[in-house]
């Protein structure tokens, strides 16, 4: 009697128990039949939101220019930036072993190749204009106030207050920095009309910083409390900016890493953590491909970004807009 093949791990491991000598025919069909078979049905696992992550012990990580041979030290986190980085080579090194001409552009990454005023990663700057259109009265900046830069994109900056300095009603705050309202709002200027950077509700008590001249005297300076301090920034336009300073600090998670880019038949595009993915089931001739936690996602809905990494012809149109006088794009990301 004829023996069907298996497709799988546990039924070669079988065969090869019974002594069988596989013939390269028996192998190719195999093959085929594991190719032809349909992708397996995905189970939605639940996971675990109520437990703190463990964070690394920050420790300086020295990366070695490929390029260049230049050694660029960063002070903090090795375990973070070691892993990224190995998991882009060995994802790169995949792509290439399935026949892809890709390279990983690392030159990011050396403060030598790519200074820091060429890759734009400012953490800090100067407004130096205030919007003249419709939501001039929005603008929470005046000239001259030093903000920090969280990130930077298509002709905007994300901004907060350089120092953590924010206001409240004065009413709703006692000389011992008590709160004496319920979810009172924290505001980026002492007017109603401004910013609410966040609301709080804790019962601890804030920290009530020195009046100084001009202070409107219903309104109180606080600093913020480290829960509230890095809850995301207000983006306004690049044009409102300027004087910008370039010290990269202790950052555990320098902005560099945010320019690794795929080199892919002599395209540069700048690299995304699901890419790997995304180009190893379209070269697999794949219908679906895994989604960040291995759940199964139509390959089809990934083909605007595959045609961005493989096309050398296409553009996203409508990326870098030009700047619109009467366009601020003031908003709050908490």
């Amino acid at each position: 009697m004829k023996r069907e093949l298996g497709v799988g791990v546990a039924a070669l491991a079988a065969l090869a128990a019974e002594g069988k000598d596989f013939s390269r025919e028996e192998l190719n069909a195999m093959l085929d039949k594991l190719a032809a078979a349909p992708e397996p049905e995905h189970l939605n696992v639940a996971f675990a939101t109520c437990y703190v992550m463990a964070r690394p012990t920050p420790e300086r990580y020295e990366h070695v220019c490929r390029k260049c041979g230049t050694h660029t030290i960063y002070p903090a986190n090795r375990l973070c930036m070691a892993n990224k980085i190995a998991r882009f080579r060995d994802e790169a090194a995949r792509l290439r072993a399935l026949g892809l001409d890709i390279t990983l552009d690392e030159s990011p990454l050396c403060m030598k190749c790519t200074p820091v005023e060429e890759i734009g990663v400012a953490i800090s700057g100067t407004i130096i204009g205030k919007p003249t259109g419709k939501d001039a009265a929005r603008f929470p900046f005046a000239v001259g106030d030093k903000v920090k830069i969280f990130d930077s994109i298509a002709g905007r900056y994300r901004v907060a207050p350089l120092h953590e300095e924010y206001w409240i009603y004065a009413k709703y705050i006692s000389e011992s920095g008590k709160l004496l309202g319920h979810d009172v709002n924290i505001r980026q200027k002492p007017c109603i009309g401004s910013f609410v950077h966040a609301t709080y509700w804790s019962r601890d008590p804030l920290k009530r910083l020195p009046a100084r001249p001009g202070d409107p005297p219903d309104w109180v300076r606080v600093e913020l409390p480290p829960s509230l301090s890095e809850q995301g920034g207000v983006n306004i336009r690049k044009k409102y900016i300027g004087e910008l300073s370039y010290d990269e600090g202790n950052s555990p998670s320098p902005r560099r890493f945010a320019k690794l880019a795929w080199i892919i038949n002599g395209k540069w595009t700048i690299a995304r953590n699901d890419d790997a993915k995304i180009l190893e089931a379209f070269l697999k001739g794949r219908d679906v491909r895994a989604g960040r936690f291995d759940e199964k996602r139509a390959l089809k809905r990934d083909i605007v970004r595959l045609r961005e990494l493989l096309d050398p012809y296409f553009v996203i149109l409508g990326v870098n807009t030009p700047d619109d006088e009467d366009e601020v794009d003031v908003e709050v990301d908490l």
